[in-house]
């Protein structure tokens, strides 16, 4: 596994979900059934807004040498945020918060946390 090429991964996946939240809030939310107030909009465009920022910390990275301790601490949060929001979008999903869609988020966490900690663990 090499880490430039999940590197690209991850901002792929990152973009997809910064942009829509930050552009078409409403719209990207209603695809998991979820519909927003103004204050909800606003909202998902800040976590848009950090999405997309954390993308391009992933892509700007993406061919520098897994050594620098700049990689150890980016994959570090980003497996805490990852795991963080596993349980928040799973109660969701379960709840009915979301529709059946919520289930593609909750695995794509459950992915990115278990790839970059793989990244952070190995030796």
């Amino acid at each position: 596994m090499k880490l430039s090429t999940f590197s690209a991964i991850w901002a792929f996946l990152y973009i997809g979900f910064g942009l829509g939240l930050l552009i078409i809030p409403e719209k990207f939310m209603s695809t998991y059934g979820v519909s927003l107030d103004s204050g909800g909009a606003m909202m998902a465009r800040i976590l848009g807004a950090a999405l997309t920022a954390y993308a391009l910390s992933f892509w700007m990275n993406r061919e520098s040498p897994i050594s620098d301790q700049s990689w150890k601490n980016l994959l570090t949060v980003s497996v805490i945020y990852n795991i963080l929001d596993i349980p928040i979008v799973l109660m969701a999903t379960l709840n009915g918060v979301m529709n059946s869609m919520g289930w593609m988020p909750v695995g794509l966490h459950v992915f990115l946390a278990t790839t970059m900690a793989y990244f952070v663990f190995r030796k």
